[in-house]
């Protein structure tokens, strides 16, 4: 969406379609980059929002296509070991203290499960940075995933579980 000049600001796994091609759906938050960068306050849903989208006066201004990149690692890290990046503390979504209520803002990264492999926990931790200044690109991000991708297999391994 960044070369389209919006965001959509609320990547998750719920707007997510797998398919040929895959979809994002739920534009109801989606703002031209212009607008989001004027946008203050919460927006976005907890455990997948950027540090920027958590209404704190560190981040006002800053809300932009970095955002995306933040919802979407934190989508695929899910994907990926079963677990939110930031898993918030039981209460929390209820919680009055904004660091409680988004450990993003201030939890160190994850630590990435033993099996991930080594690429695939770089090229999400990054873009589970912080600092939106410190994220890559959604092109960078896809791009990084290309070798990933092209070293899956092309077909499920026959004999045991298959029926």
């Amino acid at each position: 969406m960044e070369t389209a000049g919006w965001v959509h600001l609320d990547l998750k796994p719920d707007n997510l379609i797998m398919g040929v091609p895959p979809r994002i759906i739920d534009l109801s938050i989606a703002r031209t980059v212009e607008r989001a960068a004027r946008t203050r306050g919460i927006l976005g849903t907890g455990p997948y929002m950027a540090p920027e989208q958590c209404g704190t006066p560190e981040w006002e201004g800053r809300l932009g296509p970095p955002a995306d990149v933040f919802g979407l690692a934190a989508t695929l890290w899910r994907a990926a070991t079963g677990a939110a990046p930031f898993p918030r503390a039981k209460g929390g979504s209820r919680s009055e203290d904004p660091e409680r209520r988004f450990p993003q803002l201030v939890a160190a990264p994850p630590e990435p499960p033993r099996g991930m492999p080594p690429a695939l926990a770089e090229l999400l931790l990054a873009g589970l940075a912080r600092d939106p200044a410190d994220r890559p690109t959604a092109r960078e991000l896809a791009t990084g995933f290309e070798p990933l991708l092209a070293s899956l297999p092309t077909r499920a391994p026959r004999g045991r579980g298959r029926r």
